[in-house]
């Protein structure tokens, strides 16, 4: 159930779950506009949007999931494997 405001505090860097698929996806909300929201979806390389009735909050959220503004996909071929990388902030680029 949503709380009173909750809409509200939704901003960049909020961890939310989605309300489309049940609650069963986590992600990190990296732009806001207006009502549309971009959230990274955690250990995924996809970003989606949505509207902010389409998640809710997650308060008690770890740590290092609020840190989480997306990934990108890595093959390594001497292992023949592809894994998901957690992008990594560069100094300058805002991101």
């Amino acid at each position: 159930m949503e709380k009173d405001g909750e809409k509200d505090v939704i901003g960049e860097g909020t961890v939310v779950r989605d309300r489309k698929w049940g609650g069963t996806c986590s992600g990190t909300v990296v732009r806001r506009e207006g009502d549309s929201l971009f959230v990274a979806w955690h250990n995924s390389f996809v970003e989606d949007e949505l509207t902010v009735s389409d998640v809710t909050v997650w308060p008690d959220a770890p740590e290092h999931l609020r840190a989480w503004r997306g990934a990108v996909g890595v093959w390594n071929p001497a292992r023949a494997d592809f894994s998901i990388e957690p992008l990594r902030q560069q100094e300058g680029s805002g991101l």
